[in-house]
């Protein structure tokens, strides 16, 4: 048997991470809306509370280290070779199609190394009033039923339960030298810029 020398890299899998980081995005404000706001102690809140941090991390850093490696061989090749040129035409229609940070211009490359060297991940929370809790429905029907039966049109209606979720991005922070800095990393169009270059 022939064995490699260097890294083998499994493209599949790199995107199918890649999803998955995106659907724990995705999930979250589902299961936000649906638990308890004050408690969380629905069964699948607290599995996300238990493990999505930790998903996330492994999530990230699998990606990030997987794509600066593919990238480190890529440019490794001839620069003549097919393999290289169609490599870097993927990666130069997905840096201009995709802007992977808010507010700051870099290439995909350039955000891998930024999730690889962050002291400081923290994904970001917004806080939803918006009348689509799931409180808010049954809220809403017993408000209803109390002016139905009341007769009472004057009863106040509800107030919209406060609920939080992510809101899909990731602020990331470290230090270059003694310069600190601070990125926010769009999760989702993460994921597309690795789909551009990979597919």
């Amino acid at each position: 048997m022939e064995l490699p020398s260097k890294y083998v890299l499994d493209r599949e899998a790199i995107k199918l991470n890649a999803y998955r980081l995106l659907s724990h995005f995705y999930a979250n404000k589902e299961i936000a809306r649906q638990a308890d706001p004050d408690t969380r102690d629905d069964s699948i809140a607290i599995l996300e509370d238990n493990y999505f941090q930790r998903e996330m991390s492994r999530l990230l850093l699998e990606i990030a280290i997987s794509l600066r490696v593919l990238d480190d061989q890529m440019k490794k090749q001839d620069k003549l070779s097919e393999i290289r040129i169609a490599y870097d035409a993927a990666s130069e229609r997905a840096n201009h199609l995709h802007n992977c940070m808010m507010f700051d211009k870099m290439s995909l490359r350039e955000a891998c190394n930024k999730i690889i060297h962050a002291d400081v991940v923290e994904p970001h929370i917004r806080e939803s009033e918006d009348g689509s809790h799931k409180y808010d429905d049954f809220n809403w029907l017993g408000w209803s039923e109390a002016i139905e039966q009341s007769g009472d049109s004057n009863i106040p209606k509800p107030e919209p339960i406060k609920w939080k979720h992510l809101t899909n991005n990731i602020r990331l922070g470290g230090k270059k030298g003694k310069k600190q800095w601070w990125h926010l990393l769009e999760v989702p169009i993460f994921v597309r810029s690795i789909s551009e270059l990979l597919k």
